[in-house]
């Protein structure tokens, strides 16, 4: 059976912590998880753990001014103001399979860093959205849901998550690891920056760091800039 590559980075550090966080940022409705942490990586100094090519992933390349990108999912770390570790991407696998199959080997290196934690960020669509964007909540842990509901001002999610935002946390549990998904209201127009600006505002307070874009504009900058730094070969 077709698996995912790990590709760790050769000068990769030795660094463990129990207090370390898997923050999830791939693409999905809205892009807004995808926005949330391309925003995170421009302003955190991070450093590629590693980069996964799964055979699941849409048999389809992107192209900027004629330079072709695989599909692909990074793991970056950042050690200050708190110790994370980023997933970010620009695909999701394509069938049941490959999703178990990928999620697992993310958690398979987040186990190595000692997380404890993982946290995944998504659009939830819909036709009609409120100007605030509500925020809603799920979570494998009633405790951790009563926790954070509270703290971030969100409510409680009920329905079907599609794809890594809920499979991470789910297969999480089953390594002793609590999660907490994070879902905004979208209309589904990608890239969702007012989405990815209250995802952020949420992992704010979750985190207790406090690394927010001022505007919309500076939002839509820092994602312009990570898909040309961050989404190289």
């Amino acid at each position: 059976m077709l698996e995912t590559e790990v590709v760790f980075e050769k000068d990769l550090e030795t660094f463990y912590s129990e207090d370390i966080v898997l923050v999830e940022g791939l693409p999905g409705v809205g892009l807004v998880a995808k926005v949330a942490v391309s925003y995170l990586l421009t302003k955190l100094n991070p450093k590629r753990v590693c980069r996964l090519y799964s055979p699941y992933f849409p048999s389809v390349s992107f192209i900027r001014n004629g330079r072709l990108t695989f599909s692909f999912g990074d793991i970056y770390l950042v050690k200050s103001p708190k110790p994370m570790l980023l997933l970010y991407g620009n695909a999701q696998p394509m069938t049941s399979y490959g999703q178990y199959e990928f999620c697992e080997k993310v958690l398979d290196v987040a186990e190595k860093f000692g997380c404890k934690f993982v946290i995944t960020l998504g659009g939830y669509g819909r036709d009609l959205i409120s100007d605030k964007r509500m925020v809603f909540c799920s979570s494998t842990d009633k405790n951790v849901l009563e926790k954070w509901v509270g703290k971030i001002g969100a409510l409680r999610y009920s329905g079907q998550i599609i794809g890594a935002a809920g499979l991470l946390i789910t297969l999480a549990s089953m390594r002793n690891m609590s999660g907490l998904s994070i879902l905004v209201e979208t209309n589904g127009l990608a890239p969702d920056f007012f989405g990815a600006m209250r995802a952020l505002e949420s992992l704010n307070k979750i985190l207790d760091i406090d690394i927010r874009p001022r505007n919309l504009e500076e939002l839509s900058s820092a994602y312009a800039f990570a898909e040309i730094e961050y989404e190289r070969i």
